[in-house]
């Protein structure tokens, strides 16, 4: 499924109003281009809001502005919908080095 951003301000106040559901999230960073947006890191959570909010106040890759929210319900939805988002995309935030 691809995604169909809805860019939101990453500021403490808009993430504070995200509600306590699972679900899959995209930061993203605005680029010069108007409503165009980089993927900078993809996640998942059974609480978007606590774990927005973790990344607002410590976030895992420089550089965002935006993020995205998907509501979906169950761990293994979730799994599958990140994974699939991962591969899509490839965010710089989601590369895992090894030696």
């Amino acid at each position: 499924m691809p995604l169909t951003v809805t860019p939101y301000a990453f500021n403490n106040a808009t993430v504070s109003r995200v509600n306590e559901v699972g679900g899959v999230y995209c930061l993203l960073q605005q680029t010069a281009t108007p409503d165009r947006f980089n993927i900078l890191y993809v996640g998942l959570s059974d609480d978007l809001h606590r774990r927005l909010l973790e990344h607002y106040n410590n976030p895992p890759i420089k550089g965002v502005t935006h993020f995205h929210v998907e509501a979906i319900p169950g761990a293994l939805a979730r799994a599958l919908r990140e994974q699939a988002l991962i591969r899509e995309f490839n965010p710089p935030g989601n590369v895992h080095h090894t030696r």
